[in-house]
């Protein structure tokens, strides 16, 4: 059982340093989107084809970046 006591200690937030943003792509016509890749081309060449099969010319572009915590200090579980 807890004793009821916090600890309160400074974090800051980055970048996850081993991990790439991915980049992806949806219609916003119609439900189909692209695969995440790491590069931003592969998600631009779907939208193209996308458009060319479908005529739909509307898309969301979505980039997914990773984030990690890091507190000042050790922090016990």
């Amino acid at each position: 059982m807890s004793d009821g006591r916090m600890r309160f200690t400074n974090m800051s937030l980055g970048n996850e340093e081993d991990k790439r943003p991915l980049y992806a792509a949806e219609c916003v016509q119609c439900p189909e989107k692209s695969e995440p890749h790491e590069e931003q081309d592969s998600p631009e060449l779907w939208c193209l084809l996308h458009a060319g099969r479908t005529r739909h010319f509307a898309f969301r572009g979505i980039v997914t970046n990773f984030f990690k915590v890091t507190p000042e200090e050790e922090v016990g579980q």
